[in-house]
């Protein structure tokens, strides 16, 4: 069966195809969503079971409906649609985010890194914070394998290489503050937004706990230090020296995923972040 064969089987009728990430595939029926898998890295398990805790905490998030695994042995979901209406944000919005990621980062925990696909406890699948950053971020510097000099983002950025070298022990050191359940993913697509205020924060797949300054700089490099700091005063948190030096690990990890990925687009997007960060040091 093809995927959208799959989808129409799961949901009973005619879908419509939503789009495609790096880990699984979507179709809607205009009141669900489907997601199939599209090889490893679907955490299915745990982002529904983050959406349940979350709903519980009154935080908008598309109610789990169904999971399990097709008969090809791929695991998918199905979800209740979260509808936006094309608004964008307002102060309003961003504090609601920033109540949602409060709500996100006090749900209790255990290790470190990406998440278990496990629906019953949320526990990382690292025993330290650099082996649980490593599980999620590529090559960031001074965690990753390549040398400096090597590094995607110095050979795209030279005059960086100086910078990042003085701030070795600071980088080694911010990963060590205390944790929170991350989402660590909060680019746009993410966010639905009706009347200007949060109608619903989505998939939790890539969720891993770490330092909350980790969702501080996944905000910045998405939507703006401005923004970050909004969002950031909401949820209680400082948007400051630790927030920028996580940023100079996800410029490093995306300058990475430039190369691995063949999108050469997110290159001066990880230098220009990374740029950032150090005006703020």
């Amino acid at each position: 069966m093809t995927d959208e064969a799959h989808a129409r089987a799961l949901l009973g009728g005619p879908v419509t195809f939503l789009g495609a990430g790096a880990c699984c595939v979507a179709y809607s029926d205009g009141r669900r969503v489907v997601r199939l898998s599209r090889g490893e890295g679907a955490r299915f398990g745990v982002d529904g079971a983050i959406r349940q805790a979350l709903l519980a905490a009154g935080v908008p998030t598309p109610e789990p409906l169904l999971s399990g695994i097709l008969p090809d042995g791929r695991p998918f979901s199905v979800d209740a649609l979260a509808r936006r209406d094309g608004s964008v944000p307002d102060t309003g919005g961003w504090h609601d985010l920033g109540r949602a990621l409060a709500a996100l980062h006090a749900l209790p925990h255990r290790q470190f890194g990406l998440l278990q696909d496990r629906p019953d406890v949320f526990v990382g699948v690292a025993p330290t914070p650099a082996d649980g950053l490593r599980s999620r971020l590529q090559d960031a510097w001074p965690f990753g394998g390549a040398a400096l000099a090597d590094h995607p983002l110095v050979r795209a950025a030279p005059e960086l290489a100086s910078r990042l070298r003085e701030l070795r022990d600071d980088l080694e050191n911010v990963i060590h503050s205390p944790t929170a359940l991350c989402h660590t993913d909060l680019h746009g697509e993410q966010l639905r937004w009706r009347g200007g205020r949060l109608a619903a924060l989505l998939d939790f797949g890539d969720a891993s706990i770490g330092p909350p300054a980790w969702d501080v700089a996944s905000l910045a490099f998405f939507h703006g230090w401005e923004v970050a700091a909004l969002v950031a005063g909401a949820a209680g948190l400082p948007c400051g020296r630790d927030a920028a030096l996580f940023g100079l690990l996800l410029a490093l990890h995306h300058a990475s995923r430039s190369v691995t990925l063949g999108r050469p687009a997110r290159m001066p997007a990880a230098v220009t972040l990374a740029r950032d960060c150090l005006a703020r040091l």
